[in-house]
């Protein structure tokens, strides 16, 4: 059946051929090149290893195509729509990435356990009494830590970190600072976390409706805002959103970074509201605390609750009232300085209510004028409008009317000269051409009204080119000619020459400024 003769002939030819050795053949070089030496074939970590590098060179062969060609990258990439595979599979991640997050953060639990290690294993210095600890304490304290707590402490432990505080001539370093560091770093990680999970698109950024959704979040933690009026919660996380957009939206984008939140002044701000009760601190404290509940409804109390109500006002000043319990009497279980708080928010809510002559929610030039019992210039208050409130269709035509967010950027401003921000909003109104500096001519307008209210209210006579020449001694700017928004700022007395061109009452401050300062000394010497 076979072909062949039968002595053998035909078995010995296959045997003489040679098959080549595995290394030369190409789908095996090319198979080893793919899973390397071989060693640990079909290991799923080398496997993923090798995955990520090819798909780095795939992104990296895009990148120098792109970059060769010149092209425009894309700075817009259109967001998954609700409900998509995209979107679910995006918020499964970021919800699983955070609870991994979350899962590594110290608890209350942990940081009192973290401080009492510290304390047991600190020394005392003798000439100070402060609780200290060297090198070596640190890290038999972290050893006792991880034991009691878990690895999860562990990073705080670091040299680095021991590295980063004041030590003494010793080398040891004061476990309160410390500790301290340790909770902030919680806390901010904490914040990021919360704020990330009302981030809905995930860029980074909150819109204002998510930023008051974080502060609606922190109320029940809050000491002094703990017992809020219902009511008044939802207005109160308006006002307090708004201050952190005014400061970290200087562009008006209508978002702000989550970063730039975090490392504000606003956050560590409202967080003060955390650490102490509405009975520890003064009235003149909470006042100068934008979050606290007496400077909100300060600043509630001018527009109470008409923004987006058709209420005619008195019906709104009874419902403002009735929402805010305030009542010469407090109600049951009300502190006497809460009561107090609130009676006085009551006496200013009627004091910014009379400013709203036509009863419409919003302010014209006319109103706005009797502010702070109407010691800023009519030039000023003309150059808000042109600058910084937008036209509605209140009044027809082209009137301008100042509403409620408008509104409280100019109280921010004029409670902020000194900020950057708030310099900035004002600098606008002051740069009466638009060019981007101020001129002698400018100064002189500006303050032409200042002078008229000063000589008003009976104080002597004035030359307004020495108080023009002393503006331009204390800016000191750049170019003699003209001062811009860089010298304000560079010379630490922006806001006080704000204050002197739009405010007849800051320029006299400034002028009695070494008799204010006197005051302020005496009693300080008495106690």
């Amino acid at each position: 059946m076979y072909s062949g003769s039968s002595d053998g002939e035909g078995t010995d030819a296959p045997a003489q051929r040679k098959i080549p050795p595995p290394s030369s053949m190409l789908w095996v070089r090319n198979l080893r090149r793919y899973i390397g030496s071989g060693a640990g074939l079909g290991s799923e970590a080398l496997m993923e290893l090798e995955t990520k590098r090819i798909l780095l060179d795939i992104f990296k062969e895009k990148q120098q195509k792109s970059a060769e060609a010149g092209t425009i990258p894309s700075f817009y990439k259109k967001k998954p729509e609700e409900g998509s595979i995209s979107h679910r599979v995006q918020r499964l991640a970021k919800y699983r990435f955070l609870k991994k997050q979350s899962d590594l953060l110290l608890n209350a639990d942990d940081l009192d356990a973290m401080w009492v290690c510290l304390r047991e294993n600190c020394v005392i210095d003798d000439a100070t009494g402060a609780e200290k600890m060297n090198y070596e304490d640190f890290c038999h304290i972290a050893s006792v830590c991880t034991e009691q707590i878990g690895p999860k402490c562990r990073r705080f432990f670091s040299p680095s970190n021991f590295m980063k505080f004041e030590k003494d001539e010793s080398g040891r370093i004061a476990i309160l600072p410390f500790y301290l560091y340790v909770m902030r770093t919680v806390s901010l990680t904490q914040a990021r976390i919360d704020m990330s999970e009302l981030d809905e698109d995930s860029d980074g950024f909150l819109q204002p409706h998510e930023m008051e959704a974080y502060i609606r979040g922190l109320i029940p933690n809050l000491a002094q805002l703990r017992d809020m009026p219902a009511a008044f919660v939802q207005m109160y996380c308006r006002i307090a959103a708004h201050k952190f957009f005014f400061f970290c939206d200087p562009h008006r984008r209508g978002k702000a970074c989550i970063k730039k939140i975090l490392l504000s002044n606003c956050l560590q701000e409202l967080m003060e509201l955390h650490q102490e009760t509405e009975e520890e601190v003064t009235d003149t404290e909470q006042a100068e605390n934008w979050f606290s509940l007496t400077s909100a409804q300060r600043i509630c109390a001018f527009v109470g609750a008409v923004f987006e109500f058709p209420l005619n006002h008195w019906e709104l000043s009874l419902q403002c009232v009735i929402s805010l319990g305030i009542w010469e009497r407090g109600g049951e279980g009300d502190s006497e300085n809460q009561t107090h708080t609130y009676w006085y928010s009551y006496q200013l809510y009627h004091m910014f209510l009379a400013l709203d002559k036509d009863m419409n929610g919003t302010l014209s030039k006319q109103e706005l004028r009797e502010y702070a019992d109407g010691t800023l210039t009519d030039i000023f208050i003309e150059r808000v409008f042109d600058e910084h409130v937008r036209r509605g269709k209140i009044g027809g035509g082209n009137a301008r009317e100042m509403d409620f967010e408008s509104f409280l950027d100019f109280v921010l401003a004029l409670e902020n000269k000194d900020a950057p921000e708030g310099l900035t909003y004002l600098f606008r109104c002051l740069d009466l051409q638009g060019r981007g500096f101020l001129t002698t001519a400018d100064i002189h307008t500006l303050f032409r009204d200042v002078h008229q209210k000063w000589i008003e209210g009976g104080n002597y006579e004035l030359c307004i080119e020495d108080v023009r020449d002393e503006i331009w001694d204390m800016v000191k700017p750049s170019d003699s000619l003209r001062i811009s928004l860089a010298d304000l700022l560079s010379c630490k007395q922006g806001g006080t020459v704000a204050s002197m061109l739009i405010d007849v009452r800051g320029f006299w401050a400034h002028d009695n400024r070494e008799n204010l300062l006197q005051e302020e000394e005496e009693p300080q010497e008495e106690g």
